[in-house]
């Protein structure tokens, strides 16, 4: 009886701070209707990307966790399934990642991932978007599909990757329309919540 009281005291304090966490992050989130920021990126193979070439474009901008996270790598396969047709229509794939330069251009090789991939380990833009972590929702996640995804986005993977990242990071998704406006601003519920693809197929092709 003890330890089950402990246990739920821990669980009690942990929810408490999440909660204090995420009422300070929530204030300060990217919104619909906000303009997208200007921002020079690098990508995994040193090219740089301007947000402002995108005027004109519909685009996804999506937060992972690292590279080794199988539930990241299952989501990576679902945008790929749609990748070519909304291509076609313009439509661009950026990827972000707290995994380093080197990790994440080997997954993009090695996995042939056609998307804009963005390492972030100094975490610069994942503090721009408050892209949050948090423990009481990773606990959560595993309520969620866990399984569904982890298994599955396991078996997907072709190479074995370093883990350089937080396991309690929350993911995020952003869609942005041709004036640079946000037209959706995703922030995960759990771990390896996204805005469903579905969805993004939609307003892609509306």
């Amino acid at each position: 009886m003890l330890n089950i009281f402990k246990f739920n005291c821990f669980l009690a304090i942990l929810l408490l701070f999440s909660v204090n966490i995420n009422s300070q992050t929530h204030f300060s989130r990217l919104k619909i209707g906000d303009k997208l920021p200007n921002l020079t990126l690098v990508d995994a193979f040193g090219d740089t990307i301007k947000t402002g070439d995108f005027l004109g474009h519909k685009v996804l901008i999506t937060f992972n966790r690292y590279v080794n996270c199988p539930l990241c790598n299952f989501r990576t396969h679902e945008l790929l399934q749609y990748y070519d047709s909304l291509k076609s229509l313009g439509f661009i794939f950026i990827s972000v990642y707290e995994s380093s330069k080197e990790t994440l251009t080997e997954y993009t090789l090695k996995e042939d991932i056609p998307f804009i991939m963005i390492p972030n380990p100094d975490l610069s833009l994942y503090n721009l978007f408050k892209v949050q972590r948090s423990w009481i929702k990773s606990f959560i996640g595993l309520f969620h599909q866990y399984g569904a995804k982890h298994k599955p986005g396991r078996k997907l993977f072709k190479g074995n990757y370093t883990r350089d990242g937080h396991i309690n990071r929350i993911g995020a998704d952003f869609l942005v329309d041709e004036n640079g406006i946000i037209h959706i601003a995703y922030y995960g519920k759990f771990v390896g919540d996204h805005y469903p693809v579905n969805e993004i197929v939609k307003w892609v092709k509306h």
